[in-house]
């Protein structure tokens, strides 16, 4: 799989959410990338994707409906820019994301959120207002689903851990 080829990050006008995470480089190559600190690494902005799929996945993620190991690679693969973004796993130079996500769910929702609603003005700004309203439909799904979790009670707090056919 290769970088997204033109991330809307690129434009100097646009702001794009980003996710603060931990990356300590070994020259020119990424080599740790953490949700935690770690020793060499700084603290830096790693940037949110604009592909469907992969802002759908971390959607779910954020909500824990999914445990799938989250990857970063260069933005621009070979170049001096050394910012960095999401990507899915197997995309050419992409290093896996140490820790546990759990420790910023919160955070990967609100940015995914942002990022869905960003990809939806870029496309309205650019004569596609029927892709828009499908990101704003999205971004709306993840914040129903997160307010259905919020109001959702756990079973097992109800019950103390035990079955209770038919009770929530």
């Amino acid at each position: 799989m290769d970088a997204v080829p033109h991330h809307p990050a690129l434009d100097q006008e646009v702001s794009w959410p980003t996710l603060r995470l931990w990356v300590r480089w070994d020259g020119e190559r990424v080599d740790v990338v953490s949700f935690a600190p770690a020793r060499g690494a700084q603290a830096d902005q790693i940037l949110l994707p604009c592909a469907p799929e992969i802002l759908i996945q971390l959607g779910r993620i954020s909500l824990g409906g999914s445990r799938a190991s989250l990857y970063a690679t260069r933005l621009v693969p070979g170049s001096e820019d050394r910012r960095l973004v999401l990507c899915p796993r197997g995309t050419e130079g992409s290093v896996r994301i140490r820790g546990t996500v759990s420790s910023a769910t919160d955070a990967l929702y609100g940015k995914t959120r942002a990022a869905m609603l960003a990809v939806g003005q870029t496309r309205k700004v650019s004569g596609h207002p029927d892709e828009a309203a499908q990101w704003r439909a999205l971004a709306r799904q993840l914040l129903m689903a997160k307010r259905a979790i919020r109001r959702g009670h756990s079973v097992r707090a109800v019950s103390g851990g035990l079955p209770t056919l038919g009770k929530s």
